[in-house]
């Protein structure tokens, strides 16, 4: 039996995701949406907005770690459906890591702004995007998250699994590359529409989303 390729793991990994990929660009499209057209919705998150310019990478930092961290860990732990080895550390660690990929990201966010503006016209979104997925994503992001788990694999649940970078690129890098592409690309496209001190803070919000609806939705197949 021929082996699967990076591409077929993805798509797999895409139509296993099918629904909690819908419901996360609708939420995505829902907030942009929310935010231009339903009054008062602006005026609500002027206060986030505030908070993340005058703390910067500090907000930024626990935004990320406290949704996509924290939170998920919380969710999990009440309901009984997160039991890994060292359970405290693995928040900890989870946490710290999202937490500086939100600083990293934040600031990402502001070379965009120097770069392309700070415009809402399609033009600068689809150019913010595509400099966001397919090089941002591909150079920084997916390889220090790819790895960042393959560690806590092996050092927290003791994997024994032989690392080997020409199989890690085939069958970790590559699918997952992919995967977050066809789920990412509309959720970081509607993440460009707002303003430059929200990116950061509803990134956050809805990569716990992401977390906790895949995760609720997995355990209810």
């Amino acid at each position: 039996m021929r082996q699967r390729g990076p591409v077929r793991i993805g798509w797999e990994s895409v139509k296993a995701n099918a629904v909690p990929m819908v419901v996360l660009w609708t939420m995505a499209g829902a907030l942009v949406a929310a935010y231009y057209l339903v009054p008062g919705v602006a005026a609500a998150l002027e206060p986030v907005a505030a908070w993340q310019k005058r703390s910067g990478a500090f907000a930024a930092f626990v935004n990320c770690a406290v949704f996509c961290g924290v939170l998920p860990y919380v969710v999990y732990r009440c309901k009984g459906r997160s039991r890994p080895r060292r359970p405290l550390l693995t928040a900890a660690l989870q946490s710290l890591f999202v937490g500086l990929c939100g600083v990293a990201c934040n600031g990402f966010f502001g070379l965009q702004s120097i770069w392309f503006g700070d415009g809402h016209d399609l033009r600068t979104l689809l150019l913010k995007t595509a400099v966001d997925q397919f090089a941002w994503t591909v150079l920084v992001m997916a390889p220090a998250t790819s790895l960042f788990y393959a560690a806590m694999g092996r050092w927290i649940e003791r994997s024994r699994t032989e690392f080997c970078l020409k199989a890690y690129f085939k069958s970790d890098y590559l699918p997952n590359l992919f995967t977050g592409w066809c789920i990412w690309i509309p959720v970081i496209f509607s993440v460009y529409a707002f303003p430059l001190t929200l990116q950061i803070q509803v990134l956050g919000f809805i990569s716990a989303s992401w977390v906790i609806i895949c995760r609720e939705i997995g355990v209810r197949k």
